[in-house]
């Protein structure tokens, strides 16, 4: 019987992850040294419509960091990242 380190695996697959998006995101012109974003940019960091972006802003799930000057709202990469984990976090929930 083979036995394996189920931890050292998840480490491994999440590096290989990492710098698979990394890679995708600079094909496409992205970096994720961008600390702050637009609607519009957030929405596409995401993968989620802009209209997606209001309704979890109304729904209160999303806050805007900066709302800027009324119009535009501005939203801090820990916030979107934070968010997507959360989702993360729920479909390991509902499984």
């Amino acid at each position: 019987m083979t036995l394996f380190n189920v931890s050292a695996l998840k480490q491994m697959v999440n590096k290989w992850v990492h710098e698979a998006v990394i890679q995708e995101l600079a094909k496409r012109g992205n970096t994720l040294t961008q600390k702050m974003f637009n609607r519009k940019d957030a929405a596409k960091y995401l993968g989620v419509s802009g209209s997606y972006i209001d309704k979890l802003v109304k729904t209160g799930q999303l806050d805007p960091t900066l709302p800027g000057d009324g119009l535009t709202k501005f939203y801090l990469r820990e916030d979107l990242d934070a968010y997507a984990e959360h989702g993360k976090d729920y479909l390991k929930k509902v499984s």
